[in-house]
């Protein structure tokens, strides 16, 4: 399914286009207020198990944990994971992980965070804020 969104989720939206314009062309407010309907009502329910298919992964879970990135100067990438529930931010024992520079695929700055783009099935990317 995720494939078919990739490719052709714009064809989700045909409705929508059409109500829109059958209502501007027919001057018809009932149409308009069917693409609204078709808008806050179908769309939603056709995105939602895409949304959590990702949402219930592990990865999507290790990506909002509180963690520390530091670049090594030999170029890996050491991930440190520190426990939400400590006041101090200790580090959790054991958790951790080390990412060599050949599984980096994209480095890419922008304005207010940087983003690493990994070659790995587990995490895909780190977002780093500056």
């Amino acid at each position: 399914m995720l494939v078919w969104m990739m490719s052709r989720g714009w064809l989700l939206f045909i409705p929508l286009f059409v109500s829109v314009a059958l209502a501007s062309v027919l001057g018809d407010i009932r149409w308009a207020i069917v693409a609204v309907a078709y808008m806050l009502v179908c769309v939603p329910m056709i995105l939602t198990p895409v949304a959590l298919k990702y949402i219930l992964t592990p990865s999507a879970r290790r990506q909002l944990a509180l963690k520390s990135v530091e670049i090594d100067p030999d170029r890996n990438i050491a991930i440190r994971y520190y426990d939400r529930n400590s006041d101090d931010d200790a580090l959790i024992p054991g958790e951790g992980e080390i990412i060599s520079a050949s599984e980096v695929k994209a480095i890419f700055h922008f304005r207010r965070h940087t983003v690493i783009w990994l070659d790995k099935p587990d995490i895909q990317l780190i977002l780093i804020p500056d």
